[in-house]
C-alpha cells in the first residue's frame, strides 16, 4: 500500500490527511502537536474561524479553494453542526474602502442570500461598501478535535514528533511526503522558507449567546470582527500584525478589541458587562508571494528520490480554504507519485 506521510496537524494537514485516507492511501501524521495541544507554535486552534474570501477577483485558483470549502463547510452546518461546530449565520462585512474586490466581489454568485447593504444600515458614516450573505462559522478547536475523530477512524497512524528536518521522515517506508508546518517552515530543515513569516492575531473570547450574526469591519487600516460560535461563546478581535512573533497578550490591545467591538455590535453587552473566558494570541502562518502548494524533489540518504508535496502559508484562510487548497495538494502529490496501484 503507498505510504504517505503527512507533516503537522493543524487544518491543512487533518484535511490533506483526510482526502488521501479518502482515496485509499495508508497515511501517517507525524507533528509536534495535535488537537488538544496548545502551544503558540500550534496556529489552527486560535482560529476565529469563519468564511470570509481573501481571495482577490483576479485569482481563480484562490476562488477555486474557497469555494470548495465553502460548500464542505454548509454540508458540515446542515448535516452535523453539533459534531462538527460547524454553524450557519449571515455575515455582515463592511469596508471603508471602495475597490474591485470590494463593489464586485467574486463571490457574490457563490455564496447564499447574498446583497450589497445599504448604506443607511452602515454603523459608521464613512464606510463606502457593505456585504450580506450567509457564512459558516466554525469552533476551531471542536472542528480540529472531529477531524482527529475522523482521520482516526480512518485508520490513521499518529506519531509525535519535533523533526529537525524534512528528510526526518523520509523512512524507506513512505513514498511521498506532505509539508503541512504551516510558519514552522520558516526554520524546518530542508525547507527554510525564507519567505514564511507571522502574522499576529490577538483575540478576546467572551460568554454569549445572543448575537447571530457574524460582522467584520475594516476601517481605517483596523481590522475589528465578532464571531459568534455554536457553544454559546463569541471571538472578538482582532490584530493583523505582521512579522510580529510576541506572544503574550497586550492589555490595551485587549481593551481596544472590547472598546471596537461593542462600537461595532451594541448588542453585545445588552444582557450586562461581557464575561471574558480567555485572551489568545496566534500567529497566522503568512508567506510572501502567496500559498505554496507544489511538489520538490528531494534524495533519501540512499540516493533514491523522494516527493514531497508543499502546502504551507495559508495566512489567516487555513480554514476557510482548507478543503479545496487540500483538493490541489492531494492532485499534486498523485501526479508525482509512482504509477502503480495503491494497494
Amino acid at each position: 500500500m503507498t505510504h504517505i506521510v503527512v507533516v503537522g496537524c493543524g487544518v491543512t494537514g487533518l484535511t490533506n490527511a483526510y482526502l488521501l485516507l479518502e482515496k485509499g492511501y495508508k497515511v501517517t501524521i507525524v507533528s509536534k502537536w495535535f488537537p488538544g495541544d496548545r502551544s503558540i507554535e500550534y496556529t489552527s486552534p486560535f482560529a476565529g474561524a469563519h468564511w470570509r474570501s481573501l481571495a482577490p477577483n483576479d485569482n481563480p485558483t484562490l476562488q477555486r479553494y474557497d469555494t470548495v470549502a465553502y460548500r464542505k463547510f454548509l454540508l458540515f452546518a446542515r448535516t452535523r453542526s453539533k459534531e462538527t461546530g460547524v454553524k450557519i449565520a449571515p455575515a455582515l462585512d463592511y469596508y471603508d474602502e471602495s475597490t474591485p474586490e470590494t463593489k464586485q466581489p467574486w463571490f457574490k454568485e457563490i455564496v447564499e442570500d447574498f446583497s450589497f447593504i445599504p448604506s443607511n444600515e452602515f454603523p459608521y458614516d464613512d464606510l463606502k461598501v457593505g456585504h450580506r450573505y450567509t457564512s459558516v462559522l466554525i469552533n476551531s478547536p471542536q472542528y480540529l478535535t472531529w477531524m482527529l475523530k475522523q482521520v482516526l477512524s480512518m485508520g490513521v497512524v499518529l506519531k509525535k514528533q519535533a523533526l529537525n528536518g524534512i528528510q526526518d521522515v523520509f523512512d524507506d517506508s513512505v513514498d511521498a511526503v506532505m509539508n503541512c508546518t504551516g510558519l514552522g517552515a520558516l526554520s524546518l530543515g530542508g525547507v527554510q522558507d525564507k519567505n514564511m513569516y507571522p502574522t499576529r492575531g490577538q483575540t478576546v473570547l467572551v460568554k454569549a449567546d445572543h448575537i447571530e450574526p457574524t460582522i467584520t469591519c475594516i476601517r481605517s487600516k483596523t481590522f475589528t470582527y465578532v464571531i459568534p460560535r455554536a457553544d454559546g461563546t463569541i471571538i472578538l478581535g482582532g490584530t493583523a500584525q505582521p512579522h510580529d512573533f510576541n506572544d503574550q497578550v497586550d492589555e490595551a490591545t485587549a481593551q481596544a478589541i472590547l472598546e471596537r467591538t461593542q462600537d461595532l455590535c451594541p448588542d453585545l453587552a445588552k444582557n450586562g458587562p461581557l464575561k471574558v473566558l480567555r485572551h489568545s494570541v496566534g500567529r497566522r502562518p503568512t508567506r510572501q508571494g502567496g500559498i505554496r502548494i507544489e511538489n520538490e524533489e528531494f534524495l533519501r540518504s540512499n540516493g533514491k528520490a523522494i516527493v514531497v508535496t508543499h502546502a504551507y502559508g495559508h495566512g489567516g484562510f487555513g480554514f476557510q480554504s482548507s478543503w479545496g487548497a487540500a483538493e490541489h495538494a492531494v492532485s499534486l502529490l498523485e501526479q508525482a507519485l509512482p504509477k502503480r496501484s495503491k494497494l
